[in-house]
């Protein structure tokens, strides 16, 4: 009697071993399903992104010519209302998607890719009038502000201070 038991100790140990290692089996293959989801999701934001992008500045070059781009390079103020309106889209179109990619941990929210699309995307390298709408958005918001972090608003401020040589303060909101 003893031995059956025994024997039947035995049996439920070893059914033990194995349903656990194909629980185990069972996550391991979860776990490469799930990287590659994620690997696949990712090379889909990258290609929404380039396909945005591509998008906005076709948008751009369509709507803006040789006049608007000399008044652009000399600041906001210098454009009649509908360059400011185009100006102004194209400001927040790509602002909104830098925001976007930045939130969703797009390439871990390097600091090096974002100032790359403040200093290029957004155009504040080349253009003052989208410096101008940064310093106007920057200095009227919070620091908490809705958009985005203020970590990401800050890099902005960073790209604004090193290109305009000075610094941006936030207005006094009294």
């Amino acid at each position: 009697m003893l031995e059956l038991i025994e024997i039947a100790q035995l049996v439920t140990g070893i059914a033990t071993l194995i349903v656990a290692s194909v629980l185990i089996w069972q996550m391991i293959i979860q776990k490469r399903t799930l990287d590659i989801a994620h690997n696949d999701a990712d090379a889909n934001m990258s290609l929404q992104a380039m396909e945005s992008r591509s998008e906005q500045q076709r948008w751009l070059v369509d709507n803006c010519d040789q006049n608007m781009i000399d008044k652009l390079k000399k600041g906001f103020e210098h454009l009649n209302d509908e360059e400011k309106q185009i100006a102004q889209t194209h400001f927040d179109n790509v602002l909104q998607m830098i925001v976007t990619e930045y939130r969703l941990g797009r390439l871990n929210q390097s600091i090096e890719y974002t100032k790359h699309n403040f200093r290029n995307k957004i155009m504040m390298n080349e253009y003052k009038a989208m410096r101008d709408l940064f310093r106007e958005l920057y200095i009227f918001e919070s620091p908490d502000f809705i958009l985005a972090s203020k970590d990401f608003m800050d890099v902005g401020k960073d790209i604004w201070e090193e290109i305009e040589g000075k610094e941006l303060a936030l207005k006094n909101k009294e």
